[in-house]
């Protein structure tokens, strides 16, 4: 928490910039627009305190009516946490974003450091500021609006340890020939993150001993109950390094020159001009917290961006527990609190009621995104987008930790737990880039809480978290709907967990109508499923959720009371898997009907641009992903996957290590050659050992149609002809010779249009007839052309579904025409 000085500067500072003007009546016939009006008259921190310091004299004028604030686009970079209270709140406050179309409102807690300049090497050097060694080194940094941790090593993946050392505790033998040569602690220092099986610890390295291969830390890894010991999940657990100069080998990585005080950011090859360097400062951006005797109400935060607050990284660094809860450590390694706080949040609200976060965007943060924390009433978060923070996306309610009249709070003050709250439409995503034990929502005692409709996906633990006492002790919490929510890709580093955790007594509560999917097998000892309902959970109906591809069951129950599995429909990893697993629950204490076990769908994913998106994959059979990218080759594909113009492509990188798929199809185009498209593919088929490969061949325009069709040679460009595909195809075959590699031949059944149009015998009178511009096809033609094209390459049947109706001698004509053999 910030301190009582910060607290008395900021409200200080509110009473010296107060101003005169006064805000404008609002004419308008809509509730919403009924409030008055001040607007931030200049776009940065300062002009944005002084339009509070206008609504704080107000406040003490007497007017407490509900007020906008208009926010202009542009960055805010706070050096204090914004603090709002019930007196300057009102009877409402609306903090609004008034951006333009592609601009934003963005509330930084970070400071932009200045330009960067080359070195010798060629990397971009950024001075730190005066005074940046009182907060302890940098764990993120901000470059380019993106969140990224110190150099890593290894890049991907994990290590894993020899043994642990005799205490069990202080550190571990490393494997031999794990650690790079030049890794030096008299050069700089470094972090070890550390896997437990369902948390993680991130603790600096105290020392390592080349010769013996002895690694130890500053205290202790793990927190101080015994099942934290480094080994009692496994004997090898994993790891990985961050922060030394001697793993700064990809472009965008970075470390820190102690000597200089610089920051060293890595460069690439086509780096013009330096990125844009943001250092985190704060832990919270924003807090809105009423007192003890008065809720803070009706607080709405609509389109704002918040971004660049700093993960607390102590001295002594912090052993990871559940959801962000950690023991943090001074620099002797012992612990500073007696209980396990969790991570900060850069939006926290707490003792609040009908308070509002709409269509806001919380990036790059070392912590916590948001906290609807504890006595908050009748709260929303909509319509929200979270992406690549550090800890937790979404927190809500409170845990057990809290205590009045020395009793904890919801056995003494019952009234007081969290209600009415609602998560609704948010996307949460790459939460726990700093601890992985995080969560995509975590929802500790909460009553008539609803989760309805988000998107939760590519989280390392996780997904939603309801419950927080280990026991069927009675408690207020109840009453929860999760609802309607897609999550997948959860589980993602750690294990014990699923796409929705419970645990504890929760009457009336309903987990209903969610699809989860995409649980990989857990990488430590325990396994990960679909739901995990963990001790004590008591009193949920599941019903009508559909689970599939999870490595493990379905659902899991471990020491759970009374609950009801009703209607819901799972596709299981093999035919030993069981649906539902018992882990000491009676199964009596279960009752499960009318349940149903789907086959299990085909995995296929694309690999192209707008000529692969005019086959419409997401009209095929099975579970199917696509990375396209308009216009681009597979060269550029793979150089550049970050950004492509199909908003639902799930990038490859991602794609192609969290699922084996059954078929991968690759569409050459123009812009490389038959060297470059072999080898770029030929590393893709790598990466997927198990999958048959197709290549679609797309197509030419229909001006360069019969040119292309007539290219005899394979070298140069590339062109869509039977020459390039049939030599690209040998090459694939002799370098893979035990897999499936087929082609589509798409630009055969276009040639075959062409020549019966010249003979009269095609229902057009022009090849152009069926495209829709220049390259791409028409919707009830030629796409349904090539989309079955897709499907016969696949062994899919045909399907006439979801296409407008076209003439029927026109349907009779393409029909026929895909019965046709083109090897």
């Amino acid at each position: 928490m910030k301190s009582l000085a910060c607290s008395k500067f900021l409200s200080l500072l509110l009473l010296v910039f107060i101003v005169s003007l006064q805000p404008s009546q609002v004419i308008g016939g809509q509730a919403s627009d009924s409030s008055e009006k001040l607007t931030v008259t200049d776009n940065n921190a300062a002009g944005f305190l002084d339009a509070l310091s206008r609504l704080n004299k107000l406040r003490q004028q007497g007017d407490n009516s509900s007020i906008t604030l208009e926010i202009p686009a542009g960055f805010y970079h706070f050096e204090q946490t914004i603090e709002l209270t019930p007196e300057l709140v009102g009877e409402g406050l609306q903090l609004k974003s008034i951006a333009k179309a592609n601009e934003q409102v963005v509330f930084s807690g970070g400071q932009l450091l200045e330009t960067g300049k080359r070195d010798s090497q060629g990397n971009w050097r950024y001075q730190l500021p005066a005074g940046w060694k009182e907060r302890v080194a940098p764990r993120t940094l901000i470059i380019n609006q993106k969140l990224q941790n110190a150099a890593r090593y290894p890049n991907h993946g994990y290590l894993r340890i020899e043994k642990s050392l005799a205490d069990r505790r202080s550190g571990f033998i490393v494997s031999k020939g794990d650690l790079p040569s030049g890794f030096d602690l008299d050069a700089a220092p470094c972090d070890l993150i550390f896997m437990h099986d369902w948390s993680s610890s991130r603790l600096p390295i105290a020392s390592y001993q080349k010769e013996s291969r002895e690694l130890r830390t500053v205290g202790p890894i793990g927190c101080s109950a015994r099942h934290y010991a480094i080994d009692h999940f496994e004997k090898q657990p994993r790891y990985w390094l961050e922060g030394h100069p001697s793993f700064a080998d990809l472009p965008g990585e970075w470390y820190i020159d102690y000597k200089t005080e610089q920051i060293v950011v890595v460069a690439s090859k086509t780096d013009q001009q330096p990125p844009r360097l943001v250092l985190p400062r704060l832990m919270e951006i924003l807090v809105a917290s009423g007192t003890q005797n008065t809720l803070l109400q009706n607080l709405t935060i609509e389109g704002i961006t918040f971004t660049g607050t700093r993960f607390p990284m102590p001295a002594g660094g912090v052993a990871g527990a559940q959801a962000t809860m950690h023991e943090p450590r001074d620099a002797q390694g012992n612990r500073l609190t007696k209980n396990r706080p969790m991570l900060l949040a850069a939006v926290k609200i707490e003792r609040a009621e009908g308070c509002q976060l709409l269509r806001c965007t919380f990036q790059a943060l070392g912590g916590t995104a948001v906290w609807l924390a504890g006595r908050t009433k009748s709260c929303s978060i909509k319509h929200c987008k979270i992406q690549h923070v550090g800890g937790n996306g979404i927190n809500l309610g409170e845990d057990n930790s809290r205590h009045v009249d020395g009793k904890v709070w919801y056995q003494s003050a019952p009234q007081q737990i969290s209600t009415g709250n609602t998560v609704q439409r948010c996307e949460i995503s790459f939460c726990g880039e700093m601890l992985p034990g995080s969560v995509g929502i975590w929802a500790a005692l909460n009553k008539q809480l609803k989760i309805l409709s988000n998107n939760i996906h590519d989280t390392p633990y996780t997904g939603i978290s309801l419950g927080w006492i280990w026991s069927q002790t009675p408690s207020p919490a109840g009453e929860n709907i999760i609802r309607g929510n897609k999550i997948e890709f959860v589980m993602q580093v750690l294990s014990d967990g699923g796409g929705i955790y419970t645990l504890g007594r929760q009457p009336g509560s309903i987990i209903e109508n969610n699809i989860i999917s995409d649980v990989p097998l857990n990488a430590g000892r325990a396994e990960s499923n679909g739901m995990f309902l963990d001790e004590g959970t008591t009193g949920f109906t599941i019903r009508n959720n559909t689970i599939r591809r999870i490595d493990r069951s379905p659902l899991r129950f471990h020491k759970a009371g009374k609950n009801d599995v009703i209607g819901n429909r799972w596709d299981l990893a093999n035919e030993k898997t069981p649906p539902v697993r018992y882990n000491a629950t009676p199964e009596k204490n279960i009752s499960v009907k009318q349940n149903v076990v789907l086959p299990a769908q085909k995995q296929i994913y694309f690999i192209g641009n707008s000529l692969t998106w005019d086959t419409i994959p997401p009209l095929l059979d099975g579970h199917v992903l696509w990375h396209v990218d308009c216009g681009k080759s597979q060269k550029y594909i793979f150089d550049h996957p970050e950004s492509p113009c199909v908003d639902s492509s799930r990038i490859w990188p991602l794609a192609l290590r969290t699922t084996q798929f059954d078929t991968i199809c690759f569409q050459p185009h123009y812009g490389t050659n038959i060297d470059e498209d072999v080898e770029v593919i030929s590393k893709w088929i790598s990466m997927q050992e198990k999958a048959a490969v197709l290549i679609h061949t797309g197509w030419a325009t229909y001006k360069s149609l019969v040119e292309e069709w007539n290219d005899a040679d394979p070298a140069g460009k590339p062109t869509h002809s039977n020459a390039y595909y049939n030599e690209l195809l040998k090459r694939l075959r002799e370098k893979f010779p035990h897999r499936s590699i087929r082609s589509t031949n798409a630009m055969n059944y276009l040639h075959q249009i062409q020549q019966d149009i010249q003979a009269g015998k095609a229902p057009f009178t022009k090849i152009e007839d069926i495209y829709r511009d220049a390259i791409h096809m028409k919707l009830n033609t030629g796409r349904y052309l090539m989309h079955n094209v897709i499907r016969k390459a696949l062994g899919q049947p045909h399907k006439a579904d979801g296409f407008p109706a076209t003439d029927p001698k026109t349907k009779a004509y393409l029909d026929n025409l895909l019965k046709k053999k083109f090897d």
